[in-house]
């Protein structure tokens, strides 16, 4: 009889911890039912700042080159010191009797300069022409205008670059009457344009840009 009881005693712990386990778990789903028939309140979110119309930045601009009306506005110092005495316009180059030069030795290229209304700097002797001379034209000039001399220098053979912001072209050949060449610059439709003969000072163009475009 002693098995009897035994299991008797087991059947009876079992069902005690049966017991148990459905109270808790009838326990846990009333708790889960009260949580979610009255779920805890949630925050309220924050006000967002109100937003700030920020300033429009004013359009940058762009610097603008003007080709002066006298030939002293093209350079930042008197280059005379430099080129031995020679002046800046001398009174016989306004004679077209006693100055006959041209502006540049390629007649498209005159053409182009004379279509505009140029600015023309040439430096000599007081005294008149000489085997040395210096002359520069400024002039503006359109982008297809641009385009056509930067084509028409590359198809004479002209050496051409970037440099200071814009396109050089050069070239020099020497004859009989010594060394001679042309140097141009073409920077946001100003064209530079100098031609010399046996006199080529350093700096020159480079001064006229800069001078143009500070």
């Amino acid at each position: 009889m002693l098995w009897i009881s035994i299991a008797a005693g087991l059947v009876l712990a079992f069902g005690a911890v049966a017991a148990g386990y459905a109270v808790g778990a009838a326990s846990s789903s009333s708790e889960a039912a009260e949580v979610a028939a009255d779920p805890p309140a949630r925050p309220e979110p924050e006000a967002s700042a109100p937003s700030v119309a920020l300033p429009e930045a004013e359009p940058s601009e762009e610097p603008v080159s003007v080709i002066p009306a006298e030939c002293t506005g093209i350079y930042s110092s008197d280059w005379s010191t430099q080129l031995d005495g020679y002046v800046l316009n001398p009174a016989w180059t306004a004679d077209p009797d006693r100055n006959s030069a041209i502006d540049l030795t390629d007649d498209e290229l005159n053409a182009i300069v004379q279509a505009g209304d140029p600015l023309r700097c040439q430096w000599g002797h007081e005294s008149g022409g000489s085997d040395r001379s210096l002359r520069t034209v400024v002039v503006a000039v359109t982008a297809e205008q641009s385009a056509a001399v930067l084509a028409r220098l590359q198809t004479l053979g002209f050496s051409c670059y970037e440099e200071l912001g814009g396109t050089r072209c050069v070239s020099e050949e020497s004859d009989d009457n010594g060394t001679l060449g042309e140097s141009h610059f073409v920077r946001e439709g100003v064209w530079i344009a100098t031609r010399w003969m046996n006199m080529a000072p350093d700096g020159y163009t480079h001064d006229i840009v800069n001078t143009l475009w500070p």
